[in-house]
């Protein structure tokens, strides 16, 4: 008996068993000033968001998140949100968020990108190394402030080549098989 290997087959086996599943970390802020550390370090692909929502309190914005990001991961690419709503007045303002690495040197910035609606929104894109890196947000709060953060762990280059690589193997071996046939 000659097992046949489909093109969408291939391919679904290669995408369901050949790498691990994604994970997200979620970290909650309720204050303006509060810290936390991510225990699991982010694997190629995992994600980490930072969620704060403060009723209780205005003044400075100082938040952080110290993360570690695994071997075969070169960087992190993400986005942030926060409400600038001007009515009844701005409700986070002068908002920043920096990458600092181990010696709290900065290694990545947002790059603001503009506005949607209410919303200020920013992007990264910062190519690092596995290690550990601290995540900090500043500001300055108004009245009730509202800031959502997420990055991504991103691969090295040669990482996307071999899975590359890979899928034309397992579709080449799946033609293979069916030319046989």
């Amino acid at each position: 008996m000659t097992y046949k290997l489909s093109w969408g087959a291939a391919l679904a086996a290669l995408l369901c068993c050949g790498g691990a599943v994604a994970a997200t970390q979620t970290v909650t802020f309720s204050n303006l000033t509060a810290s936390a550390t991510v225990a699991t370090p982010l694997s190629l692909g995992d994600s980490l968001l930072v969620n704060t929502l403060v009723t209780t309190e205005t003044g400075p914005l100082s938040e952080s998140v110290t993360f570690t990001l695994a071997s075969g991961v070169t960087g992190v690419t993400g986005n942030a949100s926060w409400n600038a709503s001007a009515a009844p007045g701005p409700r986070l303002t002068g908002v920043n968020i920096d990458i600092l690495n181990s010696s709290n040197a900065v290694v990545g910035s947002d790059t603001f990108a503009g506005s949607l609606g209410s919303f200020a929104i920013s992007t990264f894109s910062s190519s690092l190394t596995p290690g550990t890196y601290k995540l900090v947000a500043t500001g300055t709060g108004v009245t009730t402030s509202s800031l959502d953060i997420a990055i991504t762990a991103v691969p090295e280059p040669g990482t996307s080549a071999m899975l590359l690589a890979g899928l034309g193997s397992v579709l080449l071996l799946a033609r293979r098989r069916r030319n046989v046939d």
